[in-house]
């Protein structure tokens, strides 16, 4: 009998434009890009998920790639209300635009201002950050865990790059 093979046609699926990862009490997500509508679900569904896995106030640290797009209106609107939605259930909110150049500088200027416009910031609650090192500290002081270890490991899974 000889050997047979098909082939078979694949439809090229795009990567996930995000992923989330659950450490400790800490609740990672990375955009790679503005999240649709589905998305956000998706995500805050996964939030509430790890929420009642530990039925505590859970550290949120949201990353957004180098290569990202700036949100617009809408997104931004749906980004924030899911914040706002979700505060109670968040004791610590970490933001990390990931990317060197002048326009990441920018979008990080804009994005505090944004904070506090939004009534989101809050020193004791929302900070900015530029660096994963840079949260570390307050994961440790927060958990009383090992801050540098939980951004290694979340490293490790690809939350940042």
């Amino acid at each position: 009998m000889f050997a047979t093979a098909t082939t078979t046609t694949t439809i090229p699926v795009a990567p996930p434009n995000f992923k989330t990862a659950l450490i400790n009490r800490v609740f990672f997500i990375r955009w790679e890009q503005p999240p649709s509508p589905q998305e956000i679900q998706l995500v805050t569904m996964r939030f509430r998920e790890s929420y009642e896995a530990h039925r505590q106030q859970l550290c949120v640290v949201i990353v957004t790639g180098a290569k990202a797009r700036v949100p617009n209106g809408d997104q931004r609107k749906a980004l924030f209300k899911m914040l706002e939605d979700h505060r109670k259930y968040i004791c610590e909110l970490h933001l990390l635009m990931e990317g060197n150049e002048l326009q990441h500088n920018l979008q990080r200027i804009i994005a505090s201002a944004q904070l506090i416009v939004t009534r989101i910031y809050d020193s004791n609650y929302a900070r900015l950050h530029k660096a994963p090192e840079d949260i570390a500290p307050f994961l440790t002081s927060r958990l009383k865990a090992d801050g540098h270890r939980i951004i290694h490991d979340a490293r490790l899974l690809g939350v940042f790059h």
